[in-house]
C-alpha cells in the first residue's frame, strides 16, 4: 500500500513540472552549412603558393560577418580568413587539415577536412643565401627549375630552431655517397658553417642531419682506436670541396665521382677523400702547421685548376694539384703535397710574410702550377703571385714570383678568379671591380681604375655595401649579395634589407651586364655568403657534347 501511494505522488509530481514548464521552449533554427570548393587533396611543393576559395552555401548564410574562419594543418592554426592565401612554408609530408567555420552567436562549428601533400622544392637548383638576421643566423633559398617564391629566412620558422648565432660560411658538396656518412650522402650535401660548428644537410631537402647535427673530428678518425686519434683542438674555420673526378665513361651509365672534403679546423687540415669507385673512404685528421707551434689560417685552395680532356674515358676530372696553406703564426706557406704529406716552403724560395693571414687564395690557368694569394695585416692587405719551383737546396717547393700592395683590396673584398682567363673579379665597398693578374709582375696594383660598377649608379644609397660575390659553374653569372643595413651587422631591423643583384657575366673581355628583372629586394638579412647549389653536378655548366649548357641561373 505503501508503494503504490510513493508511485502517485511521483506522477503527480511530474505532472505538475510538465504544467509548469509549458511554453518556456526557445527554439532556434540550426543554420545548415555546405561548402564547394576544397579539394580532398592539394599537392604542392615547398614554398609554392596555395590558393583556396571555398563557397559556402547555407539556410543562414547571408551575413558572413556573423562567422569566423580557420584554417588548420594538423591541429595547427594557420590562418583566420574567408579565403586561404598562402605561402607553403612547411616540410614535406602528408598534412591533416581542416576548414572550421563558426556561428558567432551559437558557437555552433562546422567542419571541412581535406589533404594537403607537400613535396620538397629544394631537389632542384637553388640560389642559397646565409645572413644574420635579428641577431642570429638564417637562409633565404630561391628555387630556379620554375617560376618561385623565395623561402625567406625559413630555417626557424619551419623547423622551430635557431640555426646558431654566428653565420660564417656555406659550402655546396656534390658527392652522393653513404660510404663516408656524415661527410657525404646518397642526397648529397650542403654544408652551414655557424659558430665554428659544421652542420651538414640533405642537399635535397635543406634539412640538418637529424643523426650528426653537426660534423666532429671523431668523423675523420676511420674509428681508429689504437693509437687512440688526435683531435685535440679541432674547432671548424673553414671548409671547402675538390673535385678530382665525375665520370668514369661519358657515354655510358658509370657515373662515378671522386672529391677531396676538407676543413681547417684548430689551425689544422682535416679531409676526407671519397670515389664512389672505391669502397672505402680515405682519411686524414689534425695535420698541424710544418712549423713547430704554427696555426693554420682559416683558408685553403688548390693550386690547380686543369682538366682532364672531355674525351677522356678513365676520369674526367681536375688536377687539383697541391692543396696550398699559411701559418700565420711564421707568416709562411706551406702545402699538403698531392693531399697527403705537409710540406713547408723555405724562406729562400717565398720569404715569411710575418703579420699577416691568408685572406684568400686561387689556382689560375697559367702554367707551373701558378697562383694567387691576398694576405691581409689589419687594413693592410698584399697581392702574390706564387708557382712551383726550387729551393736554394733544389727541393721542390713553391716560389714567389711577384708581391705587390693589395691596393684597394681589403679585409672585407671578396674575390673570383676566372678559370681560362687572367681576369679577377672582387667586390670592395659598393663596388664591383675587374683586375688582370698580369699586373702583379709589372707592380700594378689593384685600383679605382678597375671599377666595372657600384651601386649608386643602380640606385642605391651611399651606405649600401657588397658583402659577398658568386660566379656561374659557367662563368656566364654573377650574383652580388647586397646590405642595406649600413651599421647594423646584426640585421636588427625588421625590415629586410638583404639583396642579391644578377649580372650577365662575360669573363673573356671582363664586363658585366646589370640585369634588373633577374634581382631580387629584401630577401635576407644581413648577407654574408651567396652560393648557387647545383642538384647535379655538369662540368663547367656543359652537357657531354661539350656545348649544350645545364647550367640553370
Amino acid at each position: 500500500m505503501k508503494k503504490k501511494n510513493l508511485l502517485y505522488l511521483l506522477f503527480i509530481a511530474l505532472l505538475s513540472a510538465c504544467y509548469d514548464d509549458l511554453g518556456n521552449y526557445d527554439y532556434r533554427e540550426v543554420n545548415t552549412l555546405e561548402v564547394e570548393g576544397i579539394e580532398s587533396l592539394y599537392s604542392c611543393d615547398v614554398d609554392d603558393s596555395l590558393h583556396i576559395v571555398p563557397v559556402l552555401q547555407g539556410t543562414m548564410y547571408s551575413d558572413t560577418n556573423r562567422f569566423t574562419y580557420e584554417w588548420e594543418v594538423n591541429r595547427s592554426v594557420i590562418a583566420e580568413t574567408q579565403e586561404l592565401h598562402i605561402i607553403v612554408n612547411m616540410t614535406p609530408g602528408e598534412k591533416f587539415c581542416r576548414y572550421i567555420v563558426t556561428d558567432k552567436e551559437t558557437e555552433i562549428k562546422s567542419y571541412f577536412s581535406f589533404r594537403l601533400n607537400v613535396s620538397s622544392s629544394t631537389a632542384s637548383d637553388l640560389i642559397v643565401v646565409l645572413s644574420k638576421y635579428q641577431g642570429h643566423a638564417e637562409l633565404s633559398y630561391l628555387r630556379l627549375d620554375k617560376e618561385a617564391n623565395w623561402a625567406v629566412n625559413y630555417y626557424e620558422d619551419r623547423f622551430g630552431e635557431i640555426l646558431g648565432n654566428e653565420p660564417q660560411q656555406i659550402k655546396t658538396c656534390y658527392m652522393e655517397s653513404s660510404i663516408a656518412y656524415p661527410i657525404t650522402y646518397t642526397q648529397g650535401r650542403f654544408m652551414v658553417l655557424c659558430d665554428n660548428l659544421i652542420m651538414p644537410f640533405d642537399k635535397s631537402t635543406m634539412q640538418r642531419d637529424t643523426i650528426y647535427p653537426y660534423l666532429m673530428g671523431e668523423n675523420y678518425t676511420n674509428l681508429q682506436v689504437y693509437p687512440e686519434p688526435d683531435i685535440e683542438g679541432y674547432r671548424s674555420e673553414f671548409m671547402t670541396e675538390g673535385v678530382s673526378m665525375w665520370r668514369t665513361n661519358p657515354y655510358g651509365s658509370g657515373y662515378q665521382k671522386g672529391t677531396y672534403f676538407v676543413e681547417i679546423s684548430g689551425g689544422a687540415v682535416y679531409w676526407a677523400y671519397v670515389g664512389t669507385n672505391s669502397g672505402t673512404p680515405t682519411y686524414k685528421y689534425n695535420l698541424d702547421s710544418p712549423y713547430e707551434d704554427g696555426y693554420l689560417s682559416s683558408y685553403a685552395f688548390w693550386d690547380d685548376m686543369s682538366e682532364t680532356p672531355n674525351d677522356h674515358l678513365t676520369q674526367m676530372g681536375y688536377s687539383l694539384g697541391d692543396l696550398i696553406v699559411f701559418d700565420r703564426v711564421y707568416g709562411r706557406f706551406a702545402y699538403l703535397e698531392q693531399n697527403y704529406t705537409m710540406r713547408s716552403v723555405d724562406e729562400s724560395a717565398c720569404p715569411a710574410f710575418l703579420g699577416y693571414d691568408l685572406l684568400w687564395g686561387s689556382a689560375t690557368n697559367r702554367t707551373s702550377n701558378t697562383f694567387i694569394a691576398v694576405l691581409a695585416n689589419g687594413n693592410d692587405t698584399r697581392l702574390l703571385m706564387l708557382q712551383a719551383g726550387t729551393d736554394s737546396e733544389n727541393n721542390a717547393t713553391k716560389e714567389l714570383v711577384a708581391n705587390i700592395s693589395g691596393g684597394i683590396i681589403t679585409s672585407s673584398s671578396k674575390l673570383y678568379m676566372a678559370n681560362k682567363t687572367d681576369n679577377l673579379f672582387f667586390a670592395e665597398g659598393n663596388a664591383l671591380y675587374r683586375y688582370n693578374i698580369l699586373n702583379i709582375e709589372s707592380g700594378i696594383a689593384p685600383a679605382s681604375r678597375d671599377k666595372l660598377i657600384d651601386l649608386t649608379q643602380l640606385g642605391y644609397d651611399s651606405d649600401a655595401r657588397i658583402t659577398d660575390i658568386c660566379v656561374s659553374r659557367s662563368e656566364r653569372t654573377l650574383l652580388a649579395a647586397i646590405s642595406r643595413y649600413g651599421d647594423d651587422t646584426d640585421g636588427i631591423s625588421e625590415e629586410l634589407k638583404g639583396d642579391v643583384l644578377y649580372f650577365d657575366l662575360d669573363v673573356s673581355n671582363g664586363t658585366i651586364n646589370y640585369r634588373e628583372e633577374k634581382s631580387y629586394k629584401g630577401v635576407s638579412g644581413v648577407p654574408v655568403d651567396i652560393d648557387i647549389k647545383y642538384q647535379t653536378w655538369w662540368r663547367n655548366g656543359l652537357a657531354d657534347d661539350g656545348v649544350t649548357y645545364r647550367d640553370n641561373i
